[in-house]
């Protein structure tokens, strides 16, 4: 963990501020999960605790934050960790001051869930325009102490705290990272049900990562958990009243079949589930999930063909406002995105490199397939994160000198390429990557222009 100057940290939390409508108040965390990313890390990662913010450095960020847009507290969108936001002591006040300045603006906040007493949810509550992320992880008293650390009696008030919850008017989201073989299966199906009969409205299984510093032999095989965990999840009841997603979601191909629907909704009272595969939205035929998604969302009738088993049918319904159709789907890749890659490698000369994640890997193949870019023009390569090593594979974690490893390792056999494509996710705003290291400096390193796409 690399500590930074007040200056460096300002210019940090004014950038979540204003490039994601995050307000950072902590990095202090009261758990002590066996997954925790942030134990592991390698030491020239970028990472910054900021302790426990006053009240009047929060103050001034709430003046950059934009009422039209969620509001987000718990997360992260730079190299500053994120704590537990409820064990700020002014935790309440934060959220007055939120609620006076912003009255009618959403406020999305992840938690642990460990101080949702009644007091705490009635005080949410009359807030209003409150939603939660719950990382609940178990349901149980054994699996909370195995994965967290939690003691009997703080399990007990967290579940009580998930049930508060379902009693109330706040609507709220829940993960859990899946460690099957510390607390088994049955643990996993049983979290997913108490959630699901808790009003939880979705739930997303994370497959647990871990860089090479971390001891490997607490976690699944790497080999087969996603499968096991796709598996597990084709298991479930189709009729569970919310969705439930894997993330990453390492999709391969852009077939848009729905993840989940969630209960009451007017997809799920047309009879669409988890699996149906949708060919035609309104006579269009979407290109990808993300197409399909954005397909569903507008206010007004809509009209789908779907596919399930080889079987086709039609269905309608008519969503009363924007985004009501209470279908979820997992994302594979922006149809705009796709537009401007492919307006890129046209422009090119040359042959272009894409160097892409291992989850991303699949994805942009079908993308370049899709674009009509064949392989005399571009090429799609799969880095390997050497920073973290481990099972690390998404695109948010690999760094220049990752590119720069694999590049080097495939020059001497292969022509040299008129520009090198990397994924946005691995670079902030300022172009930087978890190292501190500019994207530009691939290209001091191979002679070759660099895009970011």
């Amino acid at each position: 963990m690399r500590k930074a100057n007040t200056d460096e940290i300002d210019r940090l939390i004014l950038n979540s501020a204003i490039e994601a409508n995050i307000l950072p108040i902590t990095s202090r965390c009261d758990s002590r999960c066996i997954f925790c990313s942030h134990k592991n890390n390698p030491p020239d990662i970028d990472v910054l605790f900021v302790g426990v913010r006053p009240m009047e450095d929060i103050m001034r960020t709430l003046a950059f934050l934009n009422p039209r847009n969620v509001i987000t507290i718990g997360e992260s969108a730079t190299p500053i960790i994120e704590g537990e936001p409820f064990t700020h002591p002014q935790f309440k006040e934060i959220i007055s001051l939120t609620r006076r300045l912003y009255p009618d603006t959403h406020v999305e906040i992840t938690t642990n869930g460990r101080y949702l007493t009644k007091e705490m949810i009635d005080f949410l509550e009359n807030a209003g325009y409150i939603t939660l992320n719950v990382s609940l992880n178990s349901a149980s008293v054994s699996g909370r102490k195995l994965l967290m650390g939690d003691t009997k009696k703080r399990s007990e008030q967290t579940l009580d705290g998930i049930r508060l919850l379902a009693d109330s008017k706040i609507p709220f989201a829940s993960s859990m990272v899946a460690m099957p073989n510390i607390t088994g299966w049955d643990d996993i199906r049983n979290t997913v049900e108490f959630l699901a009969g808790n009003r939880t409205t979705a739930i997303r299984i994370f497959m647990p990562s871990f860089s090479s510093r971390a001891k490997a032999d607490i976690f699944p095989d790497e080999d087969k958990i996603y499968g096991q965990l796709r598996e597990f999840i084709n298991t479930l009841s189709t009729e569970l009243p919310c969705p439930v997603l894997i993330e990453p979601s390492y999709v391969s191909d852009l077939t848009p079949i729905v993840s989940g629907v969630l209960k009451d909704y007017p997809a799920w009272k047309a009879g669409i589930r988890r699996g149906d595969v949708i060919v035609t939205v309104n006579g269009q035929t979407p290109r990808c999930r993300v197409e399909a998604w954005n397909m569903l969302m507008p206010k007004g009738d809509i009209a789908l063909e779907v596919k399930k088993d080889g079987i086709s049918k039609g269905v309608s319904w008519i969503n009363e406002s924007e985004g009501d159709s209470g279908i979820t789907m997992e994302y594979d890749f922006d149809p705009v995105r796709a537009e401007n890659l492919m307006q890129t490698l046209n422009e090119c000369q040359g042959k272009s490199l894409l160097l892409t994640s291992e989850f991303g890997h699949k994805v942009v193949l079908k993308v370049l397939e899709l674009i009509g870019i064949d392989k005399e023009r571009a090429e799609a390569v799969m880095v390997k994160n050497r920073t973290f090593g481990g099972t690390i594979r998404a695109a948010g974690l690999l760094t220049v000198d990752d590119y720069y490893e694999t590049y080097d390792n495939r020059k001497e056999s292969n022509e040299k390429p008129a520009q090198i494509i990397l994924p946005l996710e691995s670079f902030n705003s300022l172009g930087l990557d978890l190292k501190h290291k500019h994207f530009s400096e691939l290209e001091k390193m191979t002679g070759v222009p660099v895009a970011l796409k």
